[in-house]
């Protein structure tokens, strides 16, 4: 069996969800955080990996901060370890695979969080019968409105503000529309333990 030294990895339907995962390398360990190129973050990071027999394990890092598609809010030191293992039944027929995904950021998590995902074979790649995956491009109709997030209708004007979407767009919006006079009270940090 010939191993891959990249294996690209479909995660939605929109096509710039493709995560890379570059078998063998190594990051660079000179930067803020773990990297392959420059030290500029990755929309979605940058992915190393190695296979354990026919299991993938792969480390990604140098992810763009605050701002991925339909995720928690995160920072730009967020790491995470993924393993894929395939599923098989009594005789050796795949049936899809077992995805375990470990997220750690110092910044944005109180601790690792451990998310595992079973995903089922649906159809054989080599089947006539099975259409091929249908790309969609991400078309905004939601906008901040005044603070807050608005479906907006086609023909609709309304004054926008662009986000700084390199920033944490949230929290600026939050802050502006909905602290506005307001002062955070001076108290005791009830996370801190020194």
């Amino acid at each position: 069996m010939v191993t891959p030294h990249l294996v690209q990895l479909l995660m939605s339907g929109a096509m710039n969800f493709v995560t890379n995962v570059h078998v063998g390398r190594e990051f660079k360990m000179d930067g803020p955080v773990p990297r392959l190129g420059e030290n500029v973050p990755r929309w979605y990071g940058e992915t190393i990996g190695f296979w354990h027999e026919d299991t993938l394990i792969t480390w990604t890092s140098n992810v763009q901060a605050w701002t991925t598609h339909s995720a928690f809010e995160h920072s730009n030191r967020m790491q995470s370890i993924e393993i894929y293992t395939p599923m098989r039944d009594e005789n050796g027929t795949f049936l899809g695979l077992n995805h375990e995904a470990i997220l750690y950021d110092p910044e944005a998590l109180v601790q690792p969080i451990r998310i595992i995902m079973r995903v089922a074979k649906q159809a054989d790649f080599n089947d006539p019968n099975v259409n091929p995956f249908v790309f969609t491009e991400c078309i905004q109709t939601i906008y901040p409105v005044e603070g807050t997030a608005t479906p907006v209708t086609p023909g609709r004007m309304l004054e926008y503000e662009v986000p700084d979407m390199f920033g944490r767009p949230w929290a600026h919006l939050w802050s502006k529309y909905w602290e506005e006079g307001m002062e955070k009270p001076e108290q005791e940090d009830i996370f801190k333990f020194d």
